[in-house]
């Protein structure tokens, strides 16, 4: 019996509990990456995207900076930015990015969760949250795959 219980193999862990939410959204018909995050007091947009696809920013009324867990190089935010971004086929809306981050395109913190009034279904790992009376949910998905040479790519890169 205990022979038996030694050549059992361990099945991997699958959970979702310590991953980043991350998953895709469109802006001005370009796919984009997010992050999700509800530790996170801002919306933030990547400083690449917003040059890529020439958004328009408008300095920040009170620029100010954003400190990590660790000590080291710290964020500052001077400008804002307003990014048309579509989520699926029903949900499209015009959220209000602080600018400068570069560990994906957009993150969705907080305020965008209130907005939408959006729930995260913690053992299921999705976030649920209704737009023009239809019930969406956003499932996480895996990073872009990283294009063969030769090969373009229909994420952008940063």
């Amino acid at each position: 019996m205990i022979q038996r219980l030694l050549y059992n193999q361990k099945n991997p862990n699958t959970t979702q509990r310590h991953q980043i939410f991350y998953s895709r959204c469109s802006v001005k018909n370009k796919v984009c990456n997010i992050i999700i995050d509800k530790g996170s007091c801002e919306n933030i947009i990547s400083t690449a995207l917003v040059d890529y696809l020439k958004l328009e920013t408008e300095p920040h009324p009170h620029p100010y900076t954003i400190g990590w867990i660790k000590k080291g190089q710290c964020i500052k935010i001077t400008n804002l930015c307003q990014v048309p971004i579509s989520i699926g086929k029903f949900y499209q809306n015009l959220v209000t990015y602080n600018v400068d981050m570069d560990a994906c395109h957009i993150l969705l913190g907080r305020p965008w969760q209130q907005d939408v009034d959006a729930t995260h279904r913690g053992k299921r790992n999705i976030y649920m949250f209704t737009c023009k009376s239809k019930r969406i949910a956003m499932k996480p998905i895996p990073p872009p795959p990283t294009p063969t040479k030769g090969e373009k790519s229909k994420f952008i890169s940063i």
